[in-house]
């Protein structure tokens, strides 16, 4: 989106949205302000259709009287004025009353003193009292509005021929319905079904056409709605309802200016003024464009430029407000300085790259950078030699172009694997100086990193030659072996003559606390010895099992009480968890006492005075569990695995022992096809458990001596 039309927008939402949402409120104001209006005058003439037709049945009660003048089954004579002129006086809204015989022959009459017409009322529905005598069928005439009173005629025929005309009062229901209005030019009036409206009503100001209305009626149902319908050449609206009982309607409106005129004007204004605004921001935005959002395009464009090229060929022009002119003069300042700066850096970097290029061609190592699809990115000569790669290509690919066979199937392996750090040793044959072949050990060490220019992680291999380390890890290995050799024969001698000693001089505590720290000394040195030769036997697989029928709480209380007398004085307290049930099984028990050994010396270097160490035993169906368990000061996670290396030590703990201990456990537990493991917390002590498989061959039976 152009820098122009987001200030656009910015500028709109903030004039014209405020302005746009009034207006729509307004509208939606309106138009509930409409329903409100239109069930205002649905209601008003509802009201007044029932008040006629209440009137009408009220009228229809009054004629009641007429049934003791027919009733055929009356059995004396009725006073027929009588009867009438008590009628009359009952209902006051009875202003004629005319009885006719066949001939239409007037033989009573009776008018109310309240008439204003001196003439008589039934000389006005002449038609009428034709009508019902011929049809025989009580019929209504059109309402007489005389001398501003009106009078609604209605003809009644007796069974025996006659007619009786009755005029009844209507000032005081079209007075009452009249007064109905909503506001100050709402009005209720009457019309009949022609649409014309009842004479006597106040219908001043509202002149209309009657057809219009009729129209209306005829299009609508019982009850309607009227909208700009012309009254006086205004328009109104408002709502009809039927009258049930007779052919009429009533009729609620109300001046449309009134009603919703104001209304109509603030939407009008609201309009008008969003659309000055719009003009003026557009007029603005214009204005601004000119002056501030031009300047700044050219901007942004030249700086894209010289992004692009790194080169400033043509400096930004100045235009716009001062401020802008500053900020261009700047820019064009500040993209020639990098341009100058940018020369001076590539020379820098050329001069490192060649400090570097020749530092890594000068290592002995082989480094080589591929990315994650395998293809070389750098590789230095050595390790080209190695690997018997002729030079760098697009087409050389690791480890699909690596020519020696042992780094192709030790590269193969390691690329496998989605580890970031990897390390593996190989035996590799090379060709000497002479052309003859010679195997050399090589180490890869393989980490990821993340390509800055591509997103993606790649791979930096080094593959360093450790064939020296090899021999000389050998030759420490042939003067331990040698060494431990040497030192069995001395340390049997001072073994045997303590345990003498223990034998000869009977129990004193002043000399058995000297000689069982001798002796539990020497049990210690005599096990770090066969340490280090089980560990040589242990590699080389020259190490066989003697095996035998182990019990397991025999075995770990042997080892607890073999180390009372170092964890006495240091006040560690030692302590068996036995199996639940006897438990034996099969394993080589030398072995397997000094794999425990091993880990209860730990436990008794590392817990500190006061401290406790738990040795346990359990099973499952198809292995044996060992534990010993200490509080001393736990071991990291990131050491876990690593200890169980051969001379692999904690750093705080490097001048105790040779670190063969734990790799000679591994070792051994891993002979009784099992698994060692640690299980710890840092600062609240440590807990190692090894298996030993059920799956060992039993030793076999002894041979029986001959009789």
């Amino acid at each position: 989106m152009k820098l122009t039309t987001r200030f656009l927008l910015i500028l709109l939402g903030i004039a014209v949205l405020p302005l746009v949402l009034a207006v729509g409120w307004n509208v939606y104001q309106y138009n509930s302000s409409v329903g409100s209006y239109f069930e205002l005058h649905k209601g008003l003439s509802r009201l007044s259709a029932v008040n006629v037709d209440e009137w009408f049945l009220n009228t229809n009660r009054n004629l009641a009287f007429l049934y003791e003048l027919e009733n055929p089954l009356r059995g004396r004579k009725v006073d027929e004025a009588q009867v009438i002129q008590q009628a009359a006086r009952i209902n006051s809204d009875i202003m004629s009353l005319s009885v006719l015989d066949k001939n239409g022959k007037e033989l009573f009459f009776l008018q109310s003193e309240k008439v204003k017409e001196k003439k008589s009322l039934a000389s006005y529905a002449v038609a009428l009292t034709t009508r019902a005598s011929e049809s025989g069928v009580v019929s209504t005439g059109e309402v007489v509005c005389l001398k501003g009173q009106a009078y609604f005629p209605l003809a009644y025929p007796l069974v025996d021929g006659r007619v009786v005309l009755f005029h009844f009062s209507m000032d005081k229901l079209l007075g009452k319905i009249n007064s109905q209005q909503a506001g100050r030019s709402g009005r209720v009036f009457i019309s009949d079904g022609q649409g014309r409206p009842l004479p006597c009503q106040d219908m001043k100001g509202l002149d209309y056409t009657p057809a219009d209305l009729k129209k209306v009626f005829r299009g609508g149902a019982r009850t309607g709605t009227l909208a700009k319908f012309a009254f006086s050449g205004e328009d109104y609206s408002g709502a009809y309802a039927a009258i049930d009982k007779l052919d009429w309607a009533a009729v609620s409106v109300q001046s449309e200016d009134e009603l919703y005129g104001k209304q109509r004007k603030s939407i009008a204004v609201f309009s008008f003024l969003a659309v000055i605004i719009f003009v003026i921001t557009m007029v603005v935005v214009f204005m601004v464009s000119a002056r501030i959002i031009r300047p700044v395009n050219n901007m942004v464009n030249g700086v894209k430029q010289f992004l692009k090229t790194q080169h400033l060929d043509q400096v930004i022009a100045s235009e716009g407000w001062p401020e802008i002119k500053v900020l261009v003069g700047i820019l064009n300042r500040l993209m020639l300085e990098l341009q100058a700066y940018r020369a001076f850096q590539l020379n820098q970097i050329v001069e490192e790259k060649g400090k570097a290029q020749a530092l890594i061609d000068t290592i002995s190592d082989g480094v080589l950078l591929i990315d994650d699809r395998g293809s070389m990115i750098y590789s230095n000569n050595t390790a080209l030699r190695l690997l018997g790669i002729p030079k760098i290509s697009p087409e050389v690919g690791v480890p699909r172009s690596v020519k020696n066979e042992a780094f192709f199937k030790a590269l193969t392996d390691m690329l496998a694997v989605k580890e970031k750090y990897l390390k593996q040793e190989v035996d590799a044959p090379l060709s000497n100086e002479g052309g003859n072949p010679v195997t050399k050990s090589f180490r890869i060490i393989s980490n990821q990193f993340l390509l800055a220019t591509l997103k993606r992680p790649g791979r930096v291999i080094i593959i360093r030659d450790i064939t020296s380390e090899k021999e000389i890890e050998k030759a420490k290995e042939d003067f331990f072996h040698m060494i431990t050799h040497d030192m069995r024969a001395p340390l049997s001698t001072l073994q045997g003559y303590t345990e003498l000693l223990m034998k000869k001089i009977g129990p004193s505590p002043a000399t058995d606390k000297y000689l069982a720290s001798m002796l539990y000394s020497s049990r210690r040195l005599r096990g770090m010895i066969d340490d280090i030769l089980n560990v040589t036997k242990l590699e080389r697989g020259t190490m066989s099992l003697q095996l035998d029928t182990i019990d397991a709480e025999a075995l770990i209380t042997r080892v607890k009480d073999n180390h009372e007398p170092v964890a006495g004085p240091k006040n560690i307290k030692l302590s068996v968890s036995a199996p639940a049930a006897k438990l034996q099984f099969t394993a080589d028990p030398i072995l397997l006492e000094r794999v425990i050994t091993n880990l209860m010396g730990n436990s008794l270097k590392f817990t500190p005075g006061g401290g406790s160490i738990t040795l346990s035993a359990w099973d499952d169906a198809q292995q044996v569990f060992f534990a010993v368990e200490d509080t001393g000061p736990g071991i990291p996670e990131a050491k876990r695995k690593e200890i169980f290396e051969k001379y692999s030590q904690m750093e705080e703990h490097k001048s105790q022992g040779f670190g063969l201990g734990l790799a000679m456990c591994q070792m051994t537990v891993e002979l009784h096809k099992g698994k060692i493991w640690v299980e710890s917390e840092v600062g609240k002590g440590s807990k190692f458990i090894f298996t030993v498989s059920k799956t060992m061959a039993a030793p076999p039976p002894p041979i029986p001596s001959p009789s």
